[in-house]
């Protein structure tokens, strides 16, 4: 299952304030989904550059045009593209695979299967965000993140730098314990209407922690000294504090 993750620790938050907003727009904004243009930080440690572009997974086209423009032009001034996007891993067979898609939904809250069965998080028909209908989306004019922004074909320049269901999963029951799927969660199908009390230190190892360390080590072993990283939001801070446990010349600065 292939799918561009969204802000995952911001998207329940995200919904809330959709929801509890009295209007749509505030809550848009305040999550920059109405951003036309890309913004950048950047980070080194004197030898390596990197070059971090919050992405988020619904937007407006014009911001997906300019993320693909100015990604092509790091791309050929020598710049190697890292890009999230977890997938499910090797599994024995569909009953495992079943299991780890319950569990993620049981510590997120998010159905994933469903949004991959949909083309994304934003389903412009309904006017629905993961299956939640918003009043007035349809003005915005917004679309799902297009696929075309990296050439996932090629594998050098374009690297998919994330972990899989199996390994998070696999680490969450390690550090937390195992995951018990309850009766509720084995019975209610994909697509139907969930409810879970979530542990918000488990989910936010889940969605954020295990993630930003793979990613952050994946940059300490890269041979390449100029990255892009294209990231929801939330991820810089995680990302940057796990390069400086390894290397304290790490540190974000005003331009490269």
């Amino acid at each position: 299952m292939k799918l561009y993750f969204f802000k995952k620790q911001l998207l329940k938050l995200f919904f809330v304030s959709l929801c509890l907003s009295s209007c749509l727009k505030i809550a848009l904004t305040r999550y920059h989904i109405l951003e036309k243009k890309v913004s950048f930080r950047y980070i080194t440690n004197g030898n390596t550059k990197i070059v971090f572009i919050p992405m988020h997974h619904i937007g407006v086209k014009e911001f997906y045009e300019d993320a693909k423009n100015k990604i092509d032009s790091f791309v050929i001034s020598g710049y190697s593209i890292y890009f999230e996007g977890v997938k499910m891993g090797e599994v024995r067979d569909s009953l495992q695979k079943d299991s780890i898609l319950r569990k993620t939904r049981k510590v997120t809250g998010v159905d994933f299967v469903t949004a991959s069965k949909t083309n994304g998080y934003l389903d412009t028909i309904n006017n629905t965000i993961l299956g939640e209908k918003f009043k007035g989306l349809s003005k915005f004019k917004l679309v799902n993140q297009p696929r075309g922004i990296v050439n996932k074909s090629d594998t050098i320049k374009y690297n998919n730098v994330d972990a899989t269901y199996v390994q998070i999963i696999a680490a969450c029951e390690n550090k937390f314990g195992p995951i018990i799927l309850s009766e509720y969660d084995i019975k209610t199908n994909f697509g139907e209407k969930y409810k879970t009390k979530k542990d918000k230190e488990m989910k936010k190892y889940f969605l954020a922690d295990f993630r930003n360390n793979l990613i952050a080590d994946s940059i300490l072993k890269s041979t390449s000294q100029k990255i892009v990283l294209l990231y929801g939001a939330k991820h810089f801070d995680g990302i940057i504090e796990n390069l400086k446990k390894s290397d304290t010349n790490y540190k974000e600065v005003e331009k490269l």
